[in-house]
């Protein structure tokens, strides 16, 4: 209920667009003093206004008479256009001096305000429910690698934060460059970073904390002509405050030169970062999980083409290479941290190309479906990087580059790890004197930090 005292009091509307506002009101007139012999006065229940521009429409309803207290019992405004919104002010007006907004908003199409028995002006939605406004809350990104600060929401009281961080995804191993007729291996995906999230009493926290978001791991580079080529790095950690850690994934190992395996970088752990691929693959951070991981395990990188690890909450596993190079070598997946990097192109002793492997997938637990392994040939070309993680996408890592046995031509390079912990692809094999392509680099840390009330 709104009342109207004295004389000067009176209820206007102001709207802003061409409309078809329809505006109803009832009130009754109580005298002053009230006794218990008065007679209230009921007064019109009629619609009494029907707005169509815009404009500011006076006395819905006017002032009362002398020694009368008018008491709103009712007061609503419809839009009844078919197309056009429009913002409806609702103004109490005292000719004394002052005015008071009762109501500000916008209305849609055949939505309507209402005054109700505590007093408030409520708005509907088309079916006649009340809409209310979304609670306040704050969300922000941190994506690109080095130290900067979270500040705690002052446009509301904070009582819950959310913070979700990733580490860094290992670099994909650089290809090797054929010596002479023998094996020779692209290089191994890097591994992904680790995923935590932890749920934090505003209260807590201070009024900044500094977020730490890890650099991917650096691009494993080629050798000199008819040698192996380099490793990938290992991804640095992202951190929220001192109260939270994601680490990073390892890097691939560089192509070997002979019959032996070349490793995927392991994924990160809960506890710990991922390890760098060998002639065995990268152990997984610690939790370890050797095969698929459950929860925040690391997995560890890959050995043999179709043995890279999937994972939850910990990194998976980069693509490796077997002692004899066969094809489509695809990086693990995994549900909520960095995916593995796809491994690069080699060769058979003959030599005759052998296609590297895709890229894994966040938000999967199958390995590859990331970025695209390059192709082979005279012109052989880079892997595809994978795609940045944000706030609704859960990103990918870099395919593996392509390979040659043309005279004289480099290796292609591993895609890049998409941001947000996946790792980059490893580099395909050159035909000596030319080079092995490089890997790609691992993709930086991410981190969301949700403020609620």
């Amino acid at each position: 209920m709104q009342t109207l005292i004295g004389t000067t009091q009176s209820i206007s509307v102001v709207t802003d667009a061409v409309t078809d506002l329809e505006v109803a009101y009832a009130y009754v007139d109580v005298p002053t003093p009230f006794t218990p012999s008065s007679n209230a006065t009921p007064g019109p229940t009629a619609q009494p206004a029907n707005i169509s521009t815009a404009t500011t429409t006076t006395n819905l309803p006017g002032a009362p008479g002398s020694s009368v207290v008018r008491n709103l019992k009712r007061w609503s405004a419809f839009n009844n256009h078919a197309t056009n919104q429009c913002t409806v002010t609702v103004l109490l007006v005292d000719s004394g001096g002052g005015t008071s907004t009762l109501w500000k908003g916008v209305l849609q199409p055949s939505e309507f305000v209402a005054l109700n028995d505590n007093g408030d002006f409520v708005a509907y939605s088309v079916q006649g429910v009340p809409k209310v406004s979304a609670p306040p809350s704050d969300v922000q990104v941190f994506n690109a690698a080095g130290t900067s600060n979270w500040t705690k929401p002052t446009s509301f009281t904070a009582k819950t934060v959310i913070a979700r961080i990733w580490g860094a995804g290992g670099g994909g191993g650089a290809g090797a460059s054929l010596a002479s007729a023998t094996i020779a291996k692209g290089g191994g995906g890097g591994g992904g970073g680790a995923y935590r999230t932890a749920v934090f009493l505003a209260s807590d926290l201070g009024a900044t904390e500094s977020v730490t978001i890890g650099a991917g791991g650096a691009a494993g580079t080629p050798g000199a002509a008819g040698a192996a080529g380099g490793n990938g790095g290992i991804g640095g950690s992202s951190t929220f405050g001192t109260r939270l850690t994601a680490f990073g994934g390892g890097g691939g190992n560089g192509g070997a030169i002979s019959g032996v395996v070349t490793g995927g970088g392991g994924g990160a752990g809960s506890g710990g970062a991922g390890a760098v691929g060998s002639t065995s693959g990268g152990a997984g951070g610690v939790p370890t999980g050797a095969t698929n991981g459950v929860g925040g395990q690391g997995v560890t990188g890959a050995v043999a083409t179709g043995t890279s690890a999937c994972s939850e909450q910990g990194g998976a596993g980069g693509a490796g290479i077997n002692n004899t190079p066969t094809a489509g070598a695809a990086g693990g997946s995994s549900i909520d941290a960095g995916a593995g990097g796809g491994a690069g192109g080699s060769h058979t002793a003959t030599p005759t190309n052998v296609a590297g492997g895709a890229g894994g997938s966040g938000n999967s637990y199958t390995a590859g479906g990331g970025g695209a392994v390059g192709t082979d040939g005279a012109a052989p070309t880079a892997g595809t990087p994978g795609t940045a993680r944000t706030t609704a996408v859960a990103g990918s890592a870099g395919g593996g580059g392509g390979t040659t046995v043309t005279a004289s031509t480099n290796g292609a390079a591993g895609g890049a790890g998409g941001l947000g912990g996946h790792g980059g692809g490893g580099g395909g094999v050159g035909m000596n004197p030319g080079l092995g392509g490089a890997g790609g680099i691992g993709g930086a840390g991410y981190c969301i930090v949700i403020s609620l009330p």
